[in-house]
């Protein structure tokens, strides 16, 4: 039962891998979340630099030495 079941999921795999080399535009679709997330993390990033600069500069103009 066990063979049965890696077997099965191994052809999947070998089946979507397949389709994958074969087809650009299944690469794309399946590949969109992927982009998607690094898009967001970058936006991310890139306010989170920006509030941190800003915090920084702050925090040093008003420092008392």
């Amino acid at each position: 039962m066990i063979n049965l079941i890696v077997i099965a999921i191994s052809a999947i795999m070998f089946a979507l891998l397949l389709i994958w080399w074969r087809w650009p535009a299944f690469r794309v679709w399946i590949e969109a979340p992927k982009y998607s997330m690094l898009r967001q993390e970058r936006r991310f990033d890139g306010r989170n630099a920006a509030r941190t600069a800003a915090g920084s500069t702050r925090f040093i103009a008003h420092r008392d030495y």
